[in-house]
């Protein structure tokens, strides 16, 4: 099934209960603290977004990446709170993309709960 972010239908407001949601999924990974890997992974990619949001180099996320393909590809929930944060799958599927409209206030409330949620795991 083809995502409705592929399209580029305007940007909704972000919606911190699914964020809630996807930490959670990926918490719940706990053999040999995959979770805490994968939610440090998600915690620096949306970080360095939020911190630098006109830096190119933050914007994209490339994922045949040996951190991408272990750290985050494996877990439920991860792919997912990145598109929820903004960023969109590229045609190839080789990239995630922030989009042009997202919202970076969102994206520092997504900073702030994926921070809570790596302290706390």
């Amino acid at each position: 099934a083809a995502s409705a972010a592929a399209s580029h239908k305007p940007a909704k407001a972000g919606n911190p209960a699914k964020i809630d949601e996807y930490i959670a999924k990926v918490s719940s990974y706990r053999a040999g603290g995959d979770g805490k890997n994968c939610l440090k992974i998600l915690l620096l990619y949306v970080k360095n977004v939020a911190n630098n949001p006109d830096e190119e180099k933050f914007r994209t996320i490339k994922m045949d990446n040996k951190v991408y393909k272990s750290k985050v590809k494996p877990f439920l929930g991860a792919k997912a709170l990145l598109t929820a944060a903004g960023f969109v799958q590229t045609e190839d599927g080789t990239r995630m993309v922030l989009r042009d409209d997202a919202d970076r206030d969102f994206l520092n409330v997504v900073k702030g709960k994926l921070e809570e949620a790596y302290n706390k795991y």
